[in-house]
C-alpha cells in the first residue's frame, strides 16, 4: 500500500450519491491488511494538531493519521462535516452527543474502538476521542470536507457552553477535558 493508492481509492467516492458509505466500503476493504496502511503513514507523526496530521486536502475530502497518547482526551467537538475512523492500533473511546433543540448537548452513546473498528460519523454529531490505553490511539480520519477549512465548534467541558473551534483555546479545552475524570 502507497499513500497515492489510498488517496486515489478513498477520493474516487467524492462525487458519488453517498461519499460517506463508499469510504466505509474501502476503510472496511483496507482493514484487512492495517499493517500496510500504518507503514504507509509512518512517516507522518499523527501530532500536533489537524495542520500537522493532515495528507490529503481537497474541497472535497481530508485524510489524516491521527494518535492520540494514552490519556489524551478532546474537548466535545464537531467536524462540520461527515467523518469515518479507522483504527489501526491502541484503543480509542468515542462518546457520540447530539445538539439539541435547546443547543445543549445530549450523550446518546459510547464505542470503543479497536484495531480494524471503523466508526462513521455523520455531519451532525459531536464527540469526545479518547485514549483508553496503555498504547496510543492510532487511525486513519477521513472527512467530507477540507478539515481546515470548514466551521466547527466545540463544548467546554466543565462547563459546556459552545465555542466556534479555534485551535488555541482548543488545546486549553483538551487539557481540561484530559484531566477530568471523564468525558462529560
Amino acid at each position: 500500500m502507497r499513500v497515492h493508492e489510498l488517496v486515489t481509492e478513498l477520493a474516487s467516492g467524492v462525487g458519488s450519491d453517498d461519499p460517506m458509505a463508499h469510504t466505509r466500503g474501502v476503510l472496511e476493504e483496507l482493514r484487512s491488511d492495517l499493517d500496510a496502511i500504518a507503514d504507509a503513514l509512518s512517516y507522518i507523526s499523527g501530532t500536533g494538531g489537524n495542520a500537522r496530521q493532515i495528507f490529503y486536502r481537497s474541497p472535497d475530502l481530508s485524510l489524516l493519521k491521527v494518535r492520540f497518547p494514552s490519556g489524551r482526551r478532546t474537548p466535545p467537538h464537531d467536524h462540520g462535516t461527515w467523518a469515518t475512523i479507522l483504527v489501526f492500533s491502541g484503543v480509542e473511546k468515542n462518546t457520540l452527543y447530539r445538539v439539541g433543540d435547546d443547543g445543549g448537548l445530549r450523550r446518546t452513546s459510547e464505542v470503543v474502538l479497536e484495531r480494524g473498528s471503523i466508526l462513521p460519523m455523520r455531519a451532525s454529531a459531536v464527540h469526545v476521542a479518547e485514549c483508553v490505553g496503555d498504547a496510543p490511539a492510532v487511525g486513519l480520519h477521513v472527512y467530507g470536507g477540507d478539515i481546515l477549512g470548514l466551521e466547527r465548534r466545540m463544548w467546554d467541558p466543565e462547563t459546556l457552553t459552545e465555542h466556534p473551534l479555534e485551535w488555541d483555546h482548543y488545546e486549553e479545552l483538551a487539557q481540561k477535558a484530559s484531566r477530568a475524570d471523564g468525558a462529560p
